[in-house]
């Protein structure tokens, strides 16, 4: 077995395992045991992949053995009813069959056809900045939300307060909770789950029911509303109706086919949605902490577009600093440090050491991430210009979307959104910390939250347009296709 802290009689490493920032623990261990660590918690082994090297050997040259899941995630799949989800299904036929509807609506041609969507739902988010800067998270949310529903579903959205949006907000964050390993003892003693919820201990149960019900209304709700609106004849072109039709026009469908187009399309709902949120909250989070790169942006934006007009994403090969920032926005703090844990469906052996079938397998996204080796010097530090050298990898090709054959389907579409998003908030607006009430700006407070999803704690800062000109281009009706009246 690989090497790793020793365990105790029985529990084996199961006091050892770190409850917050998990992934720094990891990477800790990485330096004194090496790049493939071994821990035993409570008999199940799971092992840790500290390096791009060994991501690479194991996710992708063996990715036929290393890509299922847990065979068990009791509280996922059972008490929360989270088997629907493609992220926690076990490697087969299931999880090909929602994988391959996904990717015939998200491969990267398919992606240029929601450009539309994603610029105006865009524009829409730098008029709610420019009325209501300090409830920038919840503007993001917003705009996140009206993006993936319209393509998702032909659903738009309401202006305030969406049920959709705080549904999908509480799944991820369900799903971002109990997904992490050992974060809840009934994964490891799967006999847990017949524990009823008035026990003192199995509070456990009473949360996977919240959990559940979020879940069920993540697949059924707007899946439905698209239906009614298809069989009223009033259905806008969208990911749902358009595999629906396609099902209709077939003779020989499979019995579960909408079943499938209703659990990706929700797939589609949670990973779309808030994922994006946490993503440009880090990128606003580091606009305050290293000005400096947000100067240099502008810079490069306002040489290339000008005050006449917003950016669009045919701008993109001649903004390479602005492109830059969304990597590094990737690289710096990842989304997901730990990704979603594999499974190992055989035996193995890698580098000499046996890892035996079963095994859950991690890969420190956010370790190898921050290898000077591959990224540079500085690695703590936000560097936009690391990816302006020859020879620099992409994050989104190198774990920040995840590892081998279950890499994220909509990777392609995140990127973009990514791109219009800081491109235009950064054309238009100057982020810095926030301020006392002499208007002196303060240090920012912040924590990395824990768990699969991770992103900063909500935090305040001052989001004001760079001019007069700017605010004037924002309200400008014709020059955003009339989308934000």
């Amino acid at each position: 077995l690989p090497p790793g802290p020793p365990g105790k009689p029985i529990i084996g490493n199961a006091l050892d395992m770190p409850r917050i920032r998990e992934w720094e623990t990891y990477a800790r261990w990485a330096k004194e045991y090496g790049e493939i660590v071994y821990v035993n918690v409570l008999g199940t082994p799971m092992v840790f992949i500290n390096s791009r090297r060994l991501a690479y050997e194991v996710f992708e040259k063996r990715s036929s053995l290393y890509s299922d899941r847990m065979a068990s995630l009791p509280m996922l799949r059972e008490l929360m009813g989270f088997d629907w989800s493609m992220a926690f299904h076990r490697y087969g036929v299931r999880w090909r069959r929602h994988r391959r509807a996904m990717h015939e609506k998200f491969h990267p041609a398919a992606v240029e056809g929601y450009k539309p969507v994603q610029l105006k739902h865009t524009r829409e988010l730098l008029r709610r900045l420019l009325r209501q800067p300090e409830d920038y998270v919840k503007h993001i949310r917003h705009a996140a939300g009206a993006i993936i529903m319209e393509i998702g579903y032909g659903i738009h959205i309401k202006t305030e307060n969406d049920p959709y949006i705080h549904i999908a907000k509480e799944t991820v964050r369900a799903a971002g909770e109990a997904g992490a390993p050992g974060r809840f003892f009934v994964d490891l003693l799967p006999w847990m789950k017949y524990i009823p919820e008035w026990v003192p201990g199995a509070s456990f149960q009473t949360q996977a029911k919240i959990w559940k019900e979020y879940g069920r209304k993540m697949t059924e709700l707007p899946f439905q509303t698209t239906k009614a609106a298809m069989a009223a004849g009033t259905a806008e072109p969208s990911f749902t109706s358009s595999h629906l039709e396609a099902i209709a026009a077939k003779k020989d469908s499979p019995p579960d086919a909408e079943e499938v187009i209703k659990n990706t399309a929700a797939i589609i709902f949670a990973g779309g949605a808030d994922t994006t949120v946490s993503s440009l909250t880090t990128f606003i989070l580091a606009m305050i902490l290293f000005p400096e790169v947000q100067k240099k942006a502008q810079a490069e934006l306002d040489d290339v577009i000008g005050s006449d007009r917003l950016p669009e994403f045919g701008d993109k090969s001649a903004l390479p600093y602005t492109v830059a920032i969304y990597k590094e926005t990737m690289r710096w703090h990842p989304l997901l440090p730990l990704g979603v844990p594999h499974a190992i469906s055989g035996d193995d052996v890698i580098e000499g050491y046996f890892i035996p079938k079963g095994a859950i397998i991690c890969g420190n996204t956010w370790s190898i991430l921050q290898d000077e080796a591959d990224f540079g010097p500085d690695t703590d530090k936000f560097i936009p210009e690391r990816f302006l050298q020859a020879g620099i990898r992409s994050p989104g090709n190198t774990g920040a979307f995840g590892f081998g054959r279950r890499i994220c389907p909509g990777r392609f579409m995140a990127e973009n959104s990514l791109f219009i998003s800081i491109a235009s908030i950064l054309h238009l607006f100057e982020i810095s910390g926030p301020r006392d009430s002499f208007g002196n700006e303060t240090p920012v407070e912040y924590e990395w939250t824990s768990g699969i999803l991770s992103s900063p704690t909500d935090f305040h800062c001052t989001i004001k347009p760079r001019s007069k000109a700017a605010e004037e281009l924002i309200l400008s009706d014709d020059k955003v296709d009339g989308t934000l009246a």
